[in-house]
């Protein structure tokens, strides 16, 4: 029997019974399916099949169409319809007549009217007014998911307004595969995910009326309609998993591989062309790359492939989904605001720009271009990189290196799980070389060979070292980030936060820096060495590189560094003077000046000095530099500026300053400001000041983790403490006067 033939008649037999009994539910089984029934408000015995609390009932003066009635609903009203007994699909048309009145303070939390689906165990979802602090109650709708006692649990900001006053139309579509979708005056509501609401279908309506105290609102519904259908597709949960884990790491092959120490004198050459294997495909972190014929391959030091061009890519698997092609229930809610034929998942590109713009996937933020979205079959020639990724699934939650979790469509989270780089070269490559970074075009390739392996330290470890294989398994992976905020990187690839990238290069330099062997060290040297040759590489084809914002733009410049020193590249060795217009967090929110503190050298701010143009950044909200103005002068924006000081930027600059400092790197990383910075903060004794910014602003930085004197792992804080003291470099150049012209010509070309 055809579904839909069951779910009419089901409603119908329903409908037909509860009108046969009181005649108020209009019912013509010739209707189609979406008319199977509708609930009229024409006269008071409308309400005989309703289960009413509270203050409820027919204002026969308040018909939609200006005839009829509609059912008014009064602070504290109630009124539920049991349709079936089973939680099942179906859909809900209602028309809700709103005011847009609201109470004195918008801001305190309240519960206004609300209407939506329950379900048989009492979980519902509903739309409505809701008041708090961090809603706009009078201005706009929001959604909540809850079991009918705890209204704040699980809400969903709808972005949809009030105004004008006067009916809305809302619609209710449990659609039995795709799940629960919402519209408003016909337009899709995107906020609300379906697999976060607890429902698996519904069996009853409810119209909830205001439950605050003064200025209570009423609400007036009409024109119900329902259609009721079968059973909810029930998706298994994705749950949640950690990449990175001991587990994890366990199983993975891929930071196990053979890595030989290669050097002037143990320099292999290239195979011929016909020594290598000829393949049909090959596959790397799940991706599957097929060629249209059989191609010589090979692979990089890191274990990344090459394929001799040109050649063709027929398949890739998984393969890449465009528009319909993908699931409605994996949309989430950037995908939903895209138009369909933009939508994509498990993209790839060849030849990324080295801009912030990328085609991998339609729920990426901020960064989505449609126009650069490719599909199959995409011919290769020599010089060309290819980056695939695999999307996340809705509901999967990932672990991040270090720290946070990820879940596609939730806050800042990527949509993109994982990628993978195939390069196409002209001839064979030696076995110690180095990919290409992915946005390098003139294809520079670097040889192991040539690494300078004495530059770098033997400093003793400390007890607290961390597993040599984690931060191998950090690094594996290519960082193929060319944009910010970590709305397009590959979660189970690199880090997300700047934080965090700025905690995992510096601990993985460090690492580089100690006494363990030489063979302990090769892995992850070279996973560190090709993150900077890719880095290094978006910079020189152009990228403006990574400011500071907040935690976010840290990082990016030490594998950079270190790989130039590494490889006797002068150009990435500085890359400062290389590119001095180009932004990198840590310099920029570090700078020489008088700060309230009687430090000679300032953090500058959650926003920094813009590299490009030498003024402090604001960004209209005052984020600037702010040091040099005590306490007692801070508005939310400075005060904005020290929580992120403390937070999220010094205690992850701790390991990558002490590794310069044991490499004597610090001419090469070309500013000083930033080294005396990381001084400052392991050295100055902050517990007076933090009892100034306290009274001064009611600020209370009094907590472990945002006290100077610490980084967040215990590893970095043994490592300073053994070989800080021990370096010729000043420990308190934080304390001497500098030229701070940099710094005060920036605080005036801000305030301009």
């Amino acid at each position: 029997m055809d579904k839909n033939a069951v779910c009419v008649s089901c409603v119908i037999f329903f409908l037909s019974s509860v009108s046969a009994a009181l005649g108020q539910v209009a019912v013509n089984s010739g209707l189609s399916e979406k008319e199977a029934g509708q609930f009229a408000f024409d006269s008071e015995e409308a309400l005989a099949v309703w289960t009413i609390t509270g203050d409820v009932a027919i204002d026969l003066t308040k018909g939609r169409d200006g005839s009829g009635g509609s059912l008014r609903v009064g602070a504290n009203g109630k009124a539920l319809v049991k349709l079936r007994d089973p939680d099942e699909s179906g859909k809900v048309e209602l028309w809700v007549y709103d005011d847009g009145s609201g109470p004195e303070d918008p801001k305190a939390n309240r519960i206004g009217p609300r209407w939506g689906l329950v379900q048989s165990d009492g979980k519902l979802l509903a739309a409505g007014v809701l008041y708090a602090s961090y809603l706009g109650g009078t201005e706009g709708y929001t959604a909540t998911a809850c079991d009918g006692k705890h209204w704040f649990n699980q809400l969903f900001w709808l972005g949809v307004k009030r105004a004008p006053p006067g009916w809305h139309k809302w619609t209710f579509d449990f659609d039995a595969e795709d799940g629960l979708q919402i519209l408003h005056n016909d337009q899709e509501v995107n906020a609300v995910d379906s697999d976060k609401t607890g429902l698996q279908g519904f069996s009853a309506i409810a119209i909830w009326g205001d439950a605050g105290q003064g200025d209570e609102q009423t609400v007036w519904v009409d024109d119900l309609s329902v259609t009721l259908g079968g059973p909810v597709k029930i998706l298994p949960d994705p749950g949640e998993a950690d990449p990175y884990d001991e587990k994890a790491l366990a199983a993975d092959q891929t930071i196990r591989r053979t890595v030989v120490i290669y050097s002037k004198d143990n320099s292999p050459s290239a195979p011929k062309l016909e020594d290598l294997p000829l393949r049909e495909s090959v596959s790397q972190y799940g991706i599957a790359w097929t060629f249209e014929r059989p191609a010589r391959v090979g692979q990089f030091i890191n274990g990344d492939w090459y394929v001799v061009g040109p050649v063709t890519i027929t398949t890739i698997d998984p393969p890449p989904l465009y528009g319909s092609e993908i699931s409605r229930r994996q949309l989430d809610r950037m995908d939903k605001e895209r138009p369909e034929g933009q939508r994509v998942r498990n993209g790839f590109m060849l030849n990324p720009p080295a801009q912030m713009k990328v085609a991998y996937d339609s729920g990426v933020r901020n960064w989505f271009d449609p126009s650069l979205t490719k599909k199959l079959p995409v011919t290769m020639k020599p010089g060309d990189s290819l980056v695939s990724t695999i999307s996340m699934p809705k509901g999967l939650v990932l672990h991040a290196q270090l720290r946070n979790k990820i879940e596609r469509g939730v806050d800042d989270s990527s949509p993109i799980r994982t990628a993978a780089v195939l390069t196409c070269v002209g001839a064979p490559q030696p076995p110690d070389a180095f990919r290409p970074a992915f946005c390098d075009r003139k294809q520079r390739v670097y040889l192991a060979r040539n690494l300078r392996r004495e530059l770098l330290p033997t400093a003793a470890a400390t007890r607290s070292i961390p597993k040599v294989q984690q931060y191998v398994r950090f690094t594996q992976r290519p960082w193929v980030g060319t944009c910010f905020f970590g709305f397009e990187e590959p979660v189970e690839n690199m880090p997300q936060y700047g934080l965090e990238y700025g905690r995992v290069v510096g601990i993985a330099a460090l690492l580089l820096c100690t006494d363990l062997k030489p063979e302990q060290k090769e892995p992850l040297l070279v996973n560190y060495v090709q993150v900077g040759i890719d880095l290094g590489g978006i910079v020189r084809e152009g990228h403006p590189g990574w400011t500071g914002w907040g935690g976010h733009g840290s990082g990016r410049k030490l594998p950079i560094v270190f790989a130039g020193l590494l490889l006797g590249n002068d150009q990435l060795a500085n890359i400062n003077l290389s590119f001095p217009k180009v932004s990198f967090g840590q310099d920029e929110q570090t700078a020489y000046g008088d700060c309230w503190t009687g430090a000679k050298v300032v953090f500058t701010g959650h926003s920094g000095i813009d590299a490009a143009t030498g003024g402090g950044r604001s960004r209209g909200s005052g984020w600037g530099p702010y040091e040099h103005t005590p306490p007692s002068q801070w508005d939310d924006g400075k005060n904005t500026s020290e929580s992120y000081r403390r937070c999220c930027t010094s205690v992850g600059w701790v390991a990558q300053a002490l590794a310069m400092r044991l490499m004597h790197a610090e001419k090469s990383w070309s500013h000083d400001a930033f080294f005396d910075y990381v001084d400052r903060w392991m050295y100055e004794d902050d517990a007076a000041f933090v009892k100034t910014i306290k009274e001064a602003t009611g600020r209370d930085h009094d907590r472990e983790w945002a006290r100077q004197g610490q980084a967040w792992d215990a590893f970095v804080n043994e490592m300073w403490a053994k070989h800080r003291p021990t370096l010729p470099a000043p420990p308190d150049g934080w304390k001497k006067k500098h030229d701070d012209a940099y710094y005060r010509t920036a605080i005036e070309k801000s305030q301009k």
